[in-house]
């Protein structure tokens, strides 16, 4: 399937690594972003397009089952070449764009901001477990704005050596607001919420709906960071 959508003939050159499916111009279609690095050094050597250090690959969903190589549309630092391993996505700076952060074999990481596109809004939800786990971990999502409905789900890992952001982002494209936001919990409950404003961080407690963000989020008094820090 991967030539069929586009994906496969692009990466063929590259030693893949880190990899995510992520909606980096909140369009509300997950596009692909791959780290590569080749294993040898002597890979510099060799009579073929091979290199140690290779560059990145962002592939944008175009909405019909196919993707394009956008790579040198996303600016310098996705083409500069690195021996490139793991690769973690995240809304860093909390402007509703997600970011990438890459992690190499040798050197310091390499953080990625995403600016995003004008117009295309979105939606992100951090979930708390009273009955299922604490992080939510396993809690699936089905989300309807704009006529169109996604889903997504929350776990740990996913990419070489890399933990994403566990809070789920949604695109929502030019939509403004959401229909349903519909919420399985690992314990087996259900819960529905409709009629969500786009372009908001939510706090989602099991059992008890939207909640303040800080309500769900772990406390750290100031004895409890004295003794870690003398530890």
């Amino acid at each position: 399937m991967s030539y069929a959508a586009g994906v496969g003939l692009p990466s063929l050159p590259w030693v893949k690594w880190g990899i995510s499916f992520v909606d980096l111009d909140n369009d509300a279609w997950l596009d692909l972003v791959t780290v590569n690095g080749h294993v040898y050094p002597q890979a510099d050597q060799l009579p073929t397009n091979a290199k140690y250090r290779e560059p990145k690959l962002v592939q944008f969903n175009q909405g019909n089952g196919t993707f394009c190589d956008a790579s040198d549309q996303t600016g310098p630092a996705i083409l500069q070449p690195r021996v490139s391993r793991g690769l973690a996505v995240g809304d860093l700076f909390n402007d509703g764009n997600m970011d990438l952060v890459v992690e190499d074999l040798v050197g310091k990481p390499m953080l990625i901001r995403n600016h995003g596109v004008p117009g295309h809004h979105w939606a992100s939800f951090e979930l708390a477990g009273r009955k299922s786990n604490r992080m939510a971990i396993g809690a699936r999502l089905k989300l309807i704005a704009g006529g169109m409905t996604q889903t997504e789900e929350i776990h740990s890992g996913g990419s070489y050596l890399s933990q994403s952001d566990t809070r789920v982002h949604f695109g929502l494209g030019t939509a403004t607001h959401i229909d349903s936001l519909e919420i399985h919990w690992p314990s087996g409950q259900v819960e529905v919420l409709k009629n969500l404003i786009a372009d908001r961080f939510y706090g989602i407690l099991e059992g008890q709906g939207i909640v303040p963000l800080e309500t769900i989020r772990p406390k750290m008094t100031i004895a409890r960071f004295a003794r870690q820090k003398e530890q």
